[in-house]
């Protein structure tokens, strides 16, 4: 095998290759049902990756990522408790600050953040805050939830849909962002009244408000420089593209514990058009 691939994502390595070099921040979180392992090595090797075309699959620093070998590269394991200890990221930590022994970037690739506890993601805290620009996080969680608040808001999230996607599976998630690129409240009001009274299911508010905040992350990238051309939303700043879609990403883990549909819809209209308005 000669290239790394992220198995049904063609889109998210597409993402990856146009945007690793020029994203600012150093954590990244890949989340959802897709193959999180493989796009952790994907966008491992596209960081240490010296091609134009990065990763290439085809140089020394990509084979070694492949292969498992790269000395700056760490899969974070605990082999001998259930979750990672507080001794095994304290290890991560005081490295992070050891320049690179081949590669531009220290890695750090945790495979899965259900292992990782609150307690035991304090101590990356000030390392993903004020650690060496060399160091590089990359979480792989099932939900971002996983993650403590803190942590996520040091972290460019990219989710995985299991599926090669053909757009919005939603089209009222298209005119969702419409309408907060309009910016009229009352149109806002309007759109979730509909859903409310239309006696949409908890499922399917979830899926259209993450349908929703994926629009608004992909116009970012596109905001940001970062590749992908103009979509729904793109007429928004960078700052109300990222609250909205952390607005979204809070909507979409209420919903998974409250079932009052017309509580959520009042609160996330609520947040977005103060969004909006700023």
């Amino acid at each position: 095998m000669d290239k790394l691939t992220i198995p049904g994502e063609p889109r998210l390595e597409e993402t990856i290759r146009q945007a690793v070099r020029r994203l600012p921040g150093q954590a990244f979180i890949l989340s959802g049902p897709g193959d999180r392992l493989a796009a952790g090595l994907f966008l491992a090797a596209a960081i240490q990756c010296r091609e134009a075309d990065a990763p290439c699959g085809r140089c020394n620093a990509c084979r070694k990522v492949r292969e498992g070998i790269h000395p700056d590269v760490m899969v974070v394991r605990d082999p001998e408790h259930k979750n990672l200890s507080m001794d095994v990221l304290r290890q991560v930590r005081q490295d992070a600050y050891i320049l690179p022994n081949e590669g531009e970037a220290k890695i750090y690739l945790f495979p899965d953040c259900g292992l990782l506890e609150p307690k035991t993601q304090n101590v990356l805290l000030k390392v993903l805050e004020e650690g060496p620009a060399h160091a590089v996080f990359l979480f792989c969680a099932e939900s971002a939830a996983q993650l403590l608040p803190t942590v996520r808001s040091r972290c460019v999230e990219w989710k995985l849909t299991g599926e090669e996607p053909d757009g919005a599976a939603d089209g009222r998630a298209v005119e969702l962002c419409r309408l907060l690129e309009g910016g009229s409240v009352p149109a806002l009001a309007a759109f979730f009244t509909a859903l409310e009274t239309g006696k949409i299911k908890r499922e399917e508010l979830q899926a259209l408000l993450e349908d929703s905040r994926q629009l608004l992350t992909a116009a970012l990238l596109y905001r940001s420089g970062c590749g992908g051309t103009a979509g729904p939303g793109a007429g928004l700043s960078r700052r109300q593209l990222s609250r909205g879609a952390d607005i979204l990403q809070q909507a979409v883990e209420q919903l998974r514990f409250n079932l009052n549909i017309g509580h959520v819809c009042g609160g996330v209209c609520a947040a977005l058009a103060r969004c909006i308005q700023s």
